[in-house]
Parts: structure tokens; C-alpha cells; sequence
């Protein structure tokens, strides 16, 4: 019976937790809606220990007891809101006198000087003499040989010290770009201190049931609540720590070039249909020396270039009128022996008809000689039978 009693208070700290949950996003809901329609938080705060408390495995820490923690809500009502300032270890958290809200401010600016090194020593110094720091920087450049120098600062200062510090940069250099953001963190905070004293009303019955408790399970069910709401715990804490620093200490950041010459920020006019004639004809004749400018240099980078092209291009056309010389001696050649060989064979043929010619004479003389031979011993025949 014991037993069920048990399981059952569990089960209805676990069905309280989950309506303050609940409540907690629905609280959410409507601190938001408030805040857009302007209206104001009534908070009231006694004391506030910025101190992380340490909580360990199956410790009976009593957070009801700790009255450092302790802080009055009383809700939402349409009133000035009234928000006392809580300490923390490097001050009060600063709140707007005129509208009692905790705001987070965060300043950018970019800006230029002549002075880079001067500017940044002063930048440290007023930073050390505000109460703030430095919370990182970087530099680019040597500042040597018109290599100049580029720096990028994120400072940390006391809230109320902020326009002192913005002022004193806009005197020492030429603010050419400015940006600031502001956040209202009011109702966060209130609905997170609220979270946290729910949870450590939860946090203490579930000490309580686990002194009581004598069943294993039970005992495990209650040791996972317990770490997981103390987890919660730790969580909103450290959020409320956040939320306290930023709130105390504003963000500037800042880049600082270095230039040869500053430049001062011209006011607006209206340009006029003149002036607008003017600009393009300047326009149009810078292109144009610009143009001229870039072709020479690239006329000029590409010399040599040229010169090797030219020179590859000498060799190759030697090489080719070169081949084509012996190409054309080879050929002549080659005909002419051609011509020798038909001049040879036709003289060849020549001599040879020659030669049949006169074989032919000579036999053509030696045919009459027998002829004649023959017409004489005919006769001779002829008159001895006469």
C-alpha cells in the first residue's frame, strides 16, 4: 500500500511538472504578446547570487533555503514597470531609467584614420579606463610600403559607458558606417526566473519522496527526475548569468582601416540635370584613358610573348622552306636524270635505226654486185654461145 502511495506522488509530480511546463510556454506566449503591444513588467528582485552551485548525485541540496536565489514575481499588469537592479559579481545590471526594461545593446561600427596606431592604443585605453575589455581582435597589414593595416575589435564595456565610448571614437577617426540593435530581455528573464523557482519546488518533494522511497525502481525513477530537473536548473541559471552580462556589458564592434588620407563625409544634395551631364562626360573619358591605359600595359606584358612566338615562328617557316628546297632539288634531280635516261635511249634507238640502215645499204650493195656478177656471166654465156 505504502508502495502505491509512492508511485502515485511520483506520478503527480511528474503530471504538476508537465502543467508548469505548460503554463511556463503559455506564460511565453503572452509575455511576448505584451511586449509587442508596449505594455510593462512589474518585477521586483531582493537579492540574486551570480555564484554556479555545484549539485551532486543523491545530495539532499535544499534550493528553497537559498535565499540568494530568491526573487519576487508578481506578474504582468499595465503599469510602469518597476525593475530594481540585481548584483552581480562586476556590478548592478543596467536598466533603462526611463522605461525600466533590461536591454542588450549591440553597436557596429566601421571606421577610418591616418592615425591607426594612435587610434587603437586610445581605443584600449578608454576601454580600460570604462571598466570594459577587449573580448577579441585582429589586425591585418603592416602598415609598411602603403601595406595598411586593417583591425577588427570586439569590446565589451558598461552599458551607461557605451555612448561615452561611440562619442570618442566618432572624434578620433571618420565614422563612415554605423549600425545599432537593440534587445528588450525583460520578460525572458522574468519567465526564466519563474521556471527556475517551479523547478526547485519540484526539485525539493522529489528529495523528500526519495528519502521515503524503498523500492529500487522507485528509487532509479526518482534519481532520473532528480538529475534531469537539476540539468534544468543549471541550464536557466546559466542563462540568467548570460542574460545579466549582456545586459550589464554592451557590445561595440568595431573595424578600423587604415587609409593615406581621410575623407570627408560629403551632405546630400540634389544632383542636377547639369551636374548628371558632367558626371557622365567625366565618366566617359576616364573609361577611355582607362582603356587606352589597360591596352598599352597589355600590349606591354605581351611583348614577350610575341618575341617567342615570333622567334618559334622563324624557326618553323625555315624549317619548312627549307624542306620544300630539298624537296624541289630532289625532284629536279630526279628529272633530269629522267631526261638523261630518255635522251640515252633515244640516241640508243637512234644508232641502233642507223646501224639497221646501213646493214640494209650494204646489203642492198652487195645484192647489185651479185646482181652485176650474175648479169656478167650471162653475157659472158651469151656471147660465147653467139
Amino acid at each position: 500500500m505504502k508502495k502505491r502511495i509512492i508511485v502515485a506522488a511520483i506520478a503527480g509530480i511528474i503530471a504538476v511538472s508537465m502543467i508548469a511546463g505548460c503554463a511556463a510556454g503559455k506564460n511565453n506566449t503572452q509575455s511576448e504578446r505584451v511586449h509587442n503591444a508596449d505594455t510593462a513588467v512589474e518585477y521586483k528582485s531582493d537579492t540574486l547570487s551570480m555564484s554556479s552551485r555545484g549539485i551532486t548525485s543523491g545530495s539532499s541540496y535544499n534550493y528553497s533555503a537559498d535565499k540568494s536565489y530568491d526573487v519576487e514575481y508578481e506578474g504582468f499588469n499595465n503599469d510602469p514597470s518597476v525593475i530594481s537592479n540585481a548584483p552581480d559579481p562586476a556590478g548592478d545590471i543596467n536598466v533603462d531609467p526611463s522605461l525600466g526594461r533590461l536591454l542588450i545593446r549591440t553597436v557596429s561600427i566601421t571606421a577610418e584614420t591616418t592615425r591607426y596606431a594612435e587610434v587603437a592604443a586610445n581605443l584600449e585605453g578608454q576601454v580600460k579606463a570604462a571598466g570594459g575589455y577587449i573580448e577579441y581582435s585582429s589586425m591585418t597589414g603592416t602598415g609598411n610600403n602603403k601595406d595598411l593595416r586593417t583591425g577588427c575589435y570586439t569590446v565589451r564595456v558598461p552599458a551607461d559607458k557605451l555612448d561615452e565610448l561611440i562619442s570618442s571614437v566618432g572624434n578620433s577617426c571618420t565614422v563612415i558606417a554605423s549600425n545599432e540593435n537593440t534587445s528588450d530581455v525583460t520578460l525572458e528573464y522574468v519567465d526564466t526566473k519563474s521556471k527556475i523557482e517551479s523547478l526547485r519546488v519540484e526539485y525539493d518533494q522529489l528529495l523528500e519522496l526519495l528519502d521515503k522511497a524503498e523500492d529500487l525502481d522507485t528509487i532509479i525513477v526518482l534519481q532520473n527526475r532528480l538529475t534531469d530537473v537539476r540539468y534544468q536548473i543549471e541550464s536557466s541559471e546559466s542563462r540568467i548569468r548570460v542574460l545579466e552580462n549582456q545586459v550589464q556589458y554592451a557590445t561595440l564592434t568595431l573595424t578600423l582601416r587604415e587609409v593615406l588620407e581621410e575623407k570627408e563625409i560629403e551632405e546630400p544634395h540634389i544632383v542636377t540635370y547639369g551636374e548628371r551631364v558632367m558626371d557622365q562626360f567625366k565618366d566617359m573619358w576616364e573609361n577611355t584613358v582607362e582603356f587606352f591605359q589597360d591596352l598599352l600595359l597589355g600590349i606591354i606584358a605581351i611583348i614577350p610573348g610575341i618575341i617567342f612566338m615570333a622567334i618559334i615562328a622563324a624557326v618553323v617557316l625555315i624549317i619548312v622552306f627549307t624542306a620544300r628546297r630539298k624537296r624541289r632539288a630532289r625532284r629536279a634531280k630526279a628529272l633530269a636524270a629522267k631526261e638523261a635516261k630518255e635522251k640515252e635511249a633515244k640516241e640508243a634507238e637512234e644508232k641502233k635505226a642507223e646501224e639497221k640502215k646501213e646493214e640494209k645499204h650494204s646489203e642492198d650493195k652487195k645484192d647489185v654486185k651479185e646482181d652485176k656478177k650474175e648479169d656478167k656471166k650471162e653475157d659472158k654465156k651469151e656471147t660465147s654461145k653467139k
